[in-house]
């Protein structure tokens, strides 16, 4: 799944919760976009949105840029999710996501594929 999603999970306290999962990718030299096994995770809201979206760079191309807001700063963050492919195992990083709402994202993912 190269493509940012939104999902809705049930918390472990019986409420759900949008998020937002986006993969993150890096240029090539050929100006290809390649999937670097990582998933962002953010907390949207009941639209499907996220203020992180408001917040970070725009290509100069494109407009005015900003600056990229650092993950730790941003309120709306939930951690990353990364595969590694060599273990064929996910590893959880950088949030408060219970095991259980972890296995939820992992699974959509996976079936998403």
């Amino acid at each position: 799944m190269t493509n940012t999603v939104n999902y809705y999970i049930k918390k472990d306290n019986g409420t759900t919760i949008n998020i937002i999962i986006e993969p993150v990718l890096t240029q090539a030299a050929n100006n290809h976009l390649n999937f670097t096994g990582v998933y962002a995770l953010y907390k949207g809201n009941d639209h499907g949105e996220a203020r992180l979206l408001e917040m970070q760079e725009i290509a100069p191309e494109i407009g005015e840029s900003y600056p990229l807001v650092d993950d730790a700063k941003n309120p709306d963050f939930l951690g990353r999710l990364t595969y590694n492919s060599n273990k064929l195992k996910w590893e959880y990083t950088g949030g408060s996501l219970s095991p259980n709402e972890q296995h939820q994202i992992v699974e959509f993912i996976q079936n998403a594929k």
